[in-house]
């Protein structure tokens, strides 16, 4: 299914107010879903520096007539072969029309752009359907690349 609204998507957010309410209701979802809840002080801090170039990037993805913020993610580089896909997360009420791949497209093409081959991405095995995304778009299991965590599923892509 394509997405049915027009979306803008904003490069350079990692210290925006927007972001802080994004991430707030994507740990929000998180601790309602995953068994045993989620405290993002137990995972790997990712600070506004390692998301804001040259190390990364945050992204905001928002209604193009309301300004709303419908969808988050986020590139961090790992090395220079490799870039991290993170924090990606749809608003409840705008899944299903193709927000998270076209999201995804646009990381990936950072990632490109930092002159990396390969996407990777952790998830929490909870996360089915971005588990199922990544898969649909080539996207293969690989060793853990980090190790604070409490993600168990890692996934990569060579672009």
């Amino acid at each position: 299914m394509n997405a049915t609204e027009p979306v803008r998507i904003v490069e350079g957010q990692a210290a925006s107010e927007q972001t802080r309410q994004a991430l707030s209701a994507y740990f929000s979802e998180l601790d309602h879903r995953i068994d045993g809840g989620f405290d993002p002080e137990l995972t790997e801090v990712t600070g506004a520096q390692d998301v804001t170039p040259p190390h990364g990037d945050f992204f905001l993805m928002t209604d193009l007539v309301t300004g709303e913020v419908i969808a988050c993610g986020a590139v961090r580089k790992l090395d220079e072969e490799r870039v991290e896909l993170r924090r990606i997360w749809v608003a409840p009420a705008h899944r299903g029309k193709g927000h998270a791949r076209t999201l995804v497209r646009a990381l990936e093409n950072k990632v490109r752009a930092f002159g990396a081959v390969t996407a990777v991405v952790s998830l929490n095995p909870e996360m089915t359907e971005g588990i199922a995304m990544f898969r649909n778009r080539g996207y293969q299991p690989v060793e853990s690349f980090h190790e604070s965590t409490t993600a168990s599923v890692f996934l990569a892509r060579q672009l």
